[in-house]
């Protein structure tokens, strides 16, 4: 039986409202029952634009082994792609595992839900009956919207019971932004119309943006008019005056969904239901019932300072950060800087294909494009103990001794490596108790996608300039040397200690006779043989075997007082070696090979051709000792 059950968490926007401070409850609870261990599945992008970018981060989703959770939650309205619940929703199905939504209803799903309306009601409720208020503006939020028509349908029906109507005149549509918002309330002075009783707002974003305008127009709230708000966000801390307005009890939340959990595992055949999560309402200074000292201001803002600053600080660091890897883009320094600055506890694992492209080697037609379950590398571990860096796994484990990645609160974020549409891999990384950790993690994943891709794009390049500097030094039929690369090796090659050197010039006999009989193509391998039979006879990679065209080769090595010792060995090797290859080619043809040796002092190596052309001398007396002509 396994230590934990695992549980799968799916979501995006992991570091904004409302999903951080869900994350941050869930992740309290389930610590602290000892029984569950959180893999939180999420990519920064909230995926609304489907654009390239968003396909590569919902790979992460992708990465998901069913087979090893014992029950999946999901929160779907954090992301803008249906597809992805969908395609939880048909796995968990496939593989027998609990599904758990949040907010939104799935079929065969339990959920759990927020009491949107009863919330807003009391709110509404609260200005009426409380405050008097008989003309109130609602801003919705988007026309047509399921959550807008909620609230919109609560205010009409509890100013119904108190004798008013809400009529579509007095509904305001903000988007649930700050931007349309602004532009309805221009709209609204623009029309002359008086100030209401109150602007009732389905989100505090649009009740701060209502307080701003009306600041502006020197109205004061709640003097002049109430306004007040719903989500409890928390940008609210810093807005003066504080809003009335309803929050969710995220501890609540948390709590409620450790308990389903142990009553799906002590219960398989438990029917999915629907728990409803209240809002709790908090009336405050902008209705009027809040006291400014209940609040300290100057902390408040302080706590924004500091949060800022820490914010800065860590853009600043990961700025740093990408240019120490910028300035040498290898994967040895990208695994230097990552271990001295980086994510400690965590692992960024790439697809072995990734790797194989790094090192220059064909990947196929989709390059490094990975897809899961997929041989994975172990690319960086800043785990205290790294021993499995650059190990090779299956990405269906996740991560080698994945209990590493868990950390002290036994949950541990999973994220995208990717560059637009092409994933990488993923990163694996603990769950840290701590207010802005959610952010640095977004800014640290960031600049991994930026480096890996610079590094992809440096190694790219290098592989490239190596492959276009064989191209272009070496002959493409035979693979060694051509002209060029002949004197580019000599002018390069270690003349400090050089006292002689032999040069070889050999030229093939009858090459005419074997196209004109066999073919061109029989001439080839002709010009092959002679190549092989050159590279052998070298006793070493010092020696600079080269065609110089057609059927002419010539051979240099350069000595420490033993030319003629060594020319004389290569020429009984050369001729050793033809023989051997005639006798195993099983050709219809034998290939004949006149030579020239020639051995002399090292003055420098600007006399090179003049020593090519002496052993071209010794090596036509050699081809007019050649009389015979081969018929098989």
């Amino acid at each position: 039986m396994k230590e934990f059950r695992n549980v799968g968490v799916i979501c995006a926007s992991g570091h904004k409202e409302p999903v951080k401070p869900f994350l941050a409850s869930l992740v309290k609870f389930a610590r602290d029952s000892g029984r569950y261990r959180l893999f939180i599945f999420q990519c920064f992008e909230d995926l609304f634009y489907k654009s390239k970018n968003d396909l590569g981060a919902k790979t992460v989703f992708d990465v998901i082994n069913y087979d090893e959770m014992d029950a999946i939650i999901i929160y779907p309205t954090s992301m803008k792609d249906a597809s992805v619940a969908e395609r939880a929703a048909a796995e968990c199905a496939a593989h027998g595992v609990p599904l758990i939504s949040i907010d939104e209803a799935i079929d065969g799903a339990f959920r759990m839900f927020f009491g949107y309306g009863e919330a807003f009601s009391r709110i509404v409720e609260h200005v009426i009956k409380d405050h008097g208020c008989r003309k109130i503006k609602l801003v919705a939020g988007l026309r047509n919207n399921d959550f807008s028509q909620i609230r919109i349908d609560s205010c009409r029906e509890v100013m119904g019971r108190f004798g008013l109507t809400l009529e579509e005149k007095d509904i305001m549509y903000g988007d649930f932004w700050e931007t349309p918002t602004y532009q309805a309330m221009d709209e609204f002075f623009a029309s002359g119309e008086p100030l209401p009783d109150a602007f009732v707002c389905c989100n505090d974003s649009m009740a701060m943006a209502v307080c701003l305008k009306l600041a502006q127009k020197g109205f004061n709230v709640p003097a002049d008019v109430i306004v007040t708000g719903f989500d409890g966000i928390e940008t609210e801390r810093y807005h003066s005056p504080r809003l009335c307005t309803a929050y969710t009890d995220t501890d609540m939340l948390g709590g409620e969904l450790i308990n389903l959990l142990d009553r799906i595992y002590e219960d398989k055949s438990l029917s999915p239901f629907e728990t409803e999560i209240q809002y709790t309402v908090r009336h405050s200074e902008s209705c009027g019932c809040g006291r400014k000292d209940l609040y300290d201001i100057n902390n408040t803002l302080m706590d924004l300072v500091r949060s800022y600053s820490y914010s800065r600080n860590y853009e600043e660091h990961m700025d740093n950060t990408d240019d120490m890897i910028a300035a040498e883009p290898t994967p040895a320094n990208f695994r230097e800087v990552l271990h001295k600055r980086g994510m400690k506890g965590s692992a960024l694992c790439v697809a072995e294909s990734f790797i194989k492209l790094l090192n220059g080697e064909d990947c196929g037609e989709n390059e490094y494009c990975c897809s899961y379950p997929q041989e994975m590398n172990l690319f960086v571990s800043t785990f205290e103990n790294n021993e499995d860096e650059g190990r090779r796994f299956n990405s269906s484990e996740l991560l080698p001794n994945i209990e590493l990645a868990c950390g002290d609160n036994n949950a541990a974020f999973v994220l995208p490596i990717h560059f637009q549409d092409t994933a990488i891999g993923y990163m694996v990384t603990p769950y840290v108790t701590f207010d802005r950790h959610l952010e640095y993690i977004q800014s640290f994943s960031m600049t991994v996608n930026r480096c890996i891709e610079t590094i992809r794009l440096h190694e790219h390049m290098l592989n490239l300039n190596k492959r276009l500097s064989f191209l272009f030094t070496h002959d493409q039929l035979t693979g060694i040397s051509n002209r060029y690369g002949f004197y580019d090796r000599f002018r390069n090659e270690k003349l400090r200690e050089a006292k002689d050197i032999f040069v070889v010039s050999a030229d093939m006999n009858d090459m005419k006779y074997i196209n004109d009989t066999f073919g061109h193509s029989a001439g080839d391998d002709a010009l092959l043989i002679t190549a092989k039979a050159l590279t052998a006879a070298a006793e070493d990679d010092e020696t600079i075997c080269s065609r110089f065209g057609g059927d002419e080769f010539v051979a240099a090595r350069i000595c420490r007082g033993d030319a003629n010792e060594r020319g004389e060995r290569f020429r009984e090797r050369f001729h050793s070696e033809l023989k051997r290859l005639n006798d195993e080619s099983g050709y219809p043809f034998k290939v004949f090979v006149s030579i020239g040796v020639y051995c002399a002092a090292l003055d420098g190596a600007d006399n090179v051709d003049s020593l090519i052309e002496l052993a071209d001398r010794l090596m036509y007396e050699d081809k007019a000792k050649y009389k015979r002509k081969p018929r098989g």
